[in-house]
């Protein structure tokens, strides 16, 4: 008897599983590229939480029911991404439960579902003018429900919101109507609703607050659906372990060069402060930094033609954009592809601003770590060959269900792993002084993503103080006071996600030598990369299946 494909076994509960996005948020819907309910707002009523765990729980038994020794290699890997994506939403209802506890789960939906569509500039204006007006209208209604629903306001994510609340302010009450001219009632509602809304997160402050650690058993829970691996916390802490041990000695090499003669007699973390130092010289203006990010990209993709390893898109539709002020004070550069139901829609690359609330020392401390050499290798990992060369070649693939569904261990793995290859093969050799410092800003950037993992799980499941978090970040891995800042707020409002970046590139490194060993001499870089992202973003596993059927 034939195995059952992909499309006959496991696609009606993938549709199921759209229909269940469509159906209960609007914002969800949007963001796939199904536009029908643009004008409407997520309903967070009394028991809606509980009416969507019990429609996910069907679609895991729908996905328990299949025979999983029956299904073939392609269809086996759409089950996996779809029970991923299954197990990770009744986490998000029955583990993290951001419903009752995290206001920023609430901004994010009454900011991010009109954003989704101001910026939208591909689409008819009329509609988008019109559905984001509806929209705002229903802010107040949202931000009521959160009212009722936040039980519980661990002190991270009130003080984050508190934080984001003038941006969405301001993108009501300033930014919308600039875009829909008769959106201003609406948005002048909606704005003054997003202040209500921060005077009772104010309010709330004197109250116990609930620790806002997930503790040894939820936060493994996210770290496995983070991951999509089941690699041990143990293990990804001894290998994190032994992987900043390795890079100590590796940054210290790249500091002596970097340096020279100027380095002679200084030793250990001394020596590799002084040669971070030459390279922050080369360091943009505060008011130019997003400017000068996309400006790094032409010399990039240059490159990259030239070396031959990796496919760009065409046509190339990526946007360099600031974060949004209503978004700021989480992660500083982070990538939204088009939506998977309009693959020919822009890519969209967000690099933070120096904040304007910031004083001279602050910007400072920021422009020092993203220099010159640090915009190069934040723009290999978030757009060439990174996360838009590889989401681009994800929008590609024939079915829906390996467009839409995706893992963040795979995506941060794949950009975090060429951004080893692209340094390693020569980028900027042109110019030997700023190679070497390039070289020494590329290892101190991996270092981050080490320390992303150890962070993730000290301050979640081994009880670090803020004391700790910040000597590994500052004194471990010489990282600037604003960026460590940042990442400690993000540490603790997130759970599993920091370790994606370090566990996924192990993952990547582990995957291409054993795909290596197998091929022998007929090993080609170029065709490893395609076979990759042919894939479109799954979890290892499935990657290591189709690649090594194994």
């Amino acid at each position: 008897m034939p195995q059952p494909s992909a499309a006959d076994a496991v696609a009606p509960t993938f549709d199921a599983l759209l229909e269940y996005l469509v159906e209960e948020s609007p914002t969800a819907a949007t963001q796939l590229g199904d536009h029908r309910r643009d004008g409407e707002l997520d309903d967070w009523g009394p028991g809606e939480a509980d009416r969507r765990l019990r429609r996910l729980n069907d679609l895991a038994a729908r996905l328990d029911a299949l025979d999983g020794d029956a299904l073939d290699r392609e269809a086996s890997g759409d089950a996996t991404l779809v029970r991923d994506a299954v197990d990770g939403m009744r986490f998000e209802l029955e583990g993290l439960r951001s419903h009752a506890c995290d206001p920023l789960f609430y901004l994010a939906l009454a900011t991010g579902s009109v954003y989704d569509l101001v910026r939208r500039d591909d689409l008819p204006a009329g509609p988008r003018q019109e559905a984001a007006t509806a929209r705002a209208a229903a802010v107040p209604r949202l931000l009521d429900q959160a009212k009722a629903n936040l039980a519980e306001l661990p002190a991270p994510q009130r003080e984050l919101a508190l934080v984001r609340v003038p941006g969405a302010v301001a993108l009501f009450r300033d930014l919308l109507p600039g875009f829909a001219p008769g959106a201003a009632e609406a948005g002048a509602a909606a704005a003054a609703a997003c202040e209500q809304f921060g005077v009772w997160l104010e309010s709330r402050a004197g109250e116990p607050a609930p620790d806002w650690r997930l503790g040894e058993r939820r936060w493994a829970d996210a770290l496995r659906l983070a991951l999509g691996v089941r690699m041990p916390a143990e293990e990804v802490w001894q290998r994190a372990e032994r992987e900043l041990a390795r890079l100590q000695a590796e940054i210290e090499e790249h500091a002596a060069a970097v340096l020279g003669r100027d380095g002679s007699g200084l030793t250990g973390s001394e020596l590799v402060r002084a040669g971070l130092a030459a390279a922050a010289r080369d360091q943009s203006q505060r008011e130019r930094l997003v400017a000068d990010a996309a400006g790094v990209l032409d010399g990039i993709k240059a490159f990259l033609r030239a070396e031959g390893s990796f496919d760009l898109p065409e046509p190339d539709t990526l946007r360099v954009e600031e974060v949004p002020a209503f978004m700021q004070g989480y992660a500083v550069a982070y990538f939204m592809p088009a939506p998977p139901l309009e693959p020919a829609a822009a890519h969209t690359y967000y690099l933070s601003p120096v904040p304007d609330a910031w004083d001279d020392e602050q910007a400072a401390s920021f422009l020092r770590e993203y220099n010159v050499h640090a915009l190069r290798s934040v723009g290999i990992h978030e757009a060439y060959p990174g996360h838009y060369v590889q989401l681009a070649a994800a929008q590609r693939h024939p079915r829906l269900v390996r467009r839409a569904l995706w893992n963040s261990a795979f995506a941060e793995g794949w950009a975090v792993y060429v951004e080893r290859q692209v340094i390693a093969a020569g980028f900027g050799a042109d110019d030997p002084v700023a190679a070497a410092r390039l070289r020494l800003v590329s290892a101190k950037m991996e270092m981050r993503s080490v320390a992303n993992a150890l962070l993730d799980q000290g301050l979640h499941s081994r009880d670090w103080s803020d004391e700790q978090a910040l000597s590994l970040m500052v004194d471990a891995t010489y990282q600037e006071q604003s960026e460590a800042d940042g990442k400690l707020v993000r540490g603790k409002v997130t759970a599993g996600q920091l370790s994606t970046y370090f566990v996924g590139g192990e993952e990547m490194d582990d995957l291409r030598r054993d795909v290596e060993a197998a091929r022998g001499v007929t090993f080609s870089a170029r065709a490893f990369h395609r076979a990759v992202l042919a894939e479109g973003t799954p979890p290892f596993p499935v990657l290591r299946r189709a690649l090594l059927d194994a």
